[in-house]
């Protein structure tokens, strides 16, 4: 729908764009995508609310009065149109507004999710794409600015949550890029599809680790539940009364299994001691801790060095410095994370003989690498329950008790779920 150039947004399409986005089939960078990609962040750089159609300009506003208003008094536009040569729809309008505006100028209340929910009731489609071919969806997920509210919405006002743009990405791949672990859990609660790829070959499943362990914990505990499995340490929560929350206390034996009081524990004993498998020398390996060293340069977040590349974000990650901090009246036992060594860009693992272990807890209050030399067997151990059961071969979680400095214990008879650190 075109409305003149005062009503265009201040967007508009060169010939270079035009040329590209000719192309029938989803665009990978090999067909100028990374091209068109820039072209179109430049464009939305310079995006003018003020240049928009009145009716728009409430949807972005979320000024809900108007926007019914207008509906109801058939003065609105055929909702089933787009506006601006972007071709936005009116649900989309709306869903960027509740990204980029902060304030109403004129004072009025912004209501973005009302303004959204009224649109789709009224006919509005959350599946009308813009010219990039991103859906109202695609919009709610984009970072660093993208909404869990907003996405869930959408979602359960029928939005295609595996719907794809001209890249060929699913919102997934959005929320993936930015960490945003709680958008990654309501896609895949609403059945995000990990194998579709985009116009690259790439897939959120090949993608996920790339992008950091909080929204890798995340796409893997959806796996395990649609398989109907459950792993160790799923979630954080008491083992008999499935309360959820922090204080639980470890099972002394196995040091797995969580438990909210003492009465919880011997009511569910019955049950767990079949499977209690304890925290012993047949359960576990001795590893000799290292602090310090050249084996921190392996240190750096891949996650946040990736979003770094792509102009996404700021590290959202603390940067981690070997050493250990850790009280020594404190409780010793903690869960780790054991990384081998890894390719720093493309995140596989490579031979153990190059590196060592780089491990650490969530709390970084333990930090610490271990050498193949300081004791070949337990070493060898870990490498090979972590390069066949841990994320991507690259890195696992396990439980652990640190005896002292030089004496770190590691249960490797259970892998632990992927935790988000």
């Amino acid at each position: 729908m075109s409305l003149g150039p005062n009503h265009d947004g201040g967007l508009f399409i060169t010939p270079e764009m035009k040329k590209i986005l000719n192309e029938p089939r989803f665009i990978s960078t090999e067909m100028g995508g990374e091209r068109l990609r820039s072209m179109f962040q430049t464009q939305y750089a310079e995006f003018n609310y003020n240049k928009l159609s009145p009716f728009a300009l409430a949807c972005m506003f979320g000024t809900y009065d108007l926007v019914k208003q207008a509906v109801e008094s058939g003065t609105a536009p055929d909702l089933s149109t787009t506006q601006t040569p972007f071709l936005f729809g009116f649900v989309s309008f709306a869903v960027l507004g509740a990204l980029r505006l902060e304030t109403c100028a004129q004072g009025t209340p912004m209501r973005h999710l009302d303004v959204i929910s009224y649109l789709i009731d009224s006919g509005a489609s959350p599946e009308i794409p813009d010219i990039s071919g991103n859906t109202a969806l695609h919009h709610a997920c984009t970072p660093p600015r993208g909404r869990a509210e907003i996405a869930k919405q959408l979602l359960q006002k029928g939005a295609n949550v595996n719907a794809q743009n001209r890249f060929g990405e699913i919102p997934l791949f959005f929320s993936l890029q930015g960490g945003a672990a709680p958008i990654v859990d309501i896609l895949m609660e609403h059945g995000a599809d990990l194998d579709i790829a985009d116009a690259n070959g790439d897939s959120p499943r090949k993608m996920c680790v790339i992008y950091g362990p909080e929204v890798t914990a995340v796409v893997q505990r959806w796996e395990r539940k649609r398989k109907g499995e459950e792993a160790p340490w799923e979630e954080k929560r008491c083992e008999n009364c499935k309360t959820k929350g922090s204080g639980l206390k470890q099972c002394a034996r196995c040091h797995v299994v969580r438990y909210c009081s003492t009465e919880c524990q011997r009511a569910h004993w019955k049950a767990h001691k079949p499977a209690c498998n304890p925290f012993c020398a047949a359960t576990t390996v001795t590893l000799k801790p290292t602090y310090g060293g050249p084996l921190a340069s392996s240190t750096v977040s891949k996650a946040d060095l990736t979003r770094q590349m792509l102009g996404i974000a700021t590290p959202t990650t603390s940067p981690v410095r070997p050493g250990l901090t850790k009280n020594k009246a404190e409780n010793k036992s903690m869960v780790i994370k054991i990384q081998v060594p890894v390719d720093l860009f493309t995140n596989s693992p490579i031979q153990s003989a190059l590196g060592g272990l780089f491990i650490y807890n969530k709390k970084r209050d333990f930090v610490c690498t271990v050498t193949k030399a300081s004791n070949p067997t337990a070493y060898d151990a870990i490498v090979q329950i972590v390069r066949s059961r841990g994320v991507s071969g690259a890195k696992a979680y396990f439980a652990a008790e640190l005896k002292n400095p030089d004496e770190l214990v590691v249960k490797i008879s259970e892998v632990l779920a992927e935790q988000p650190f």
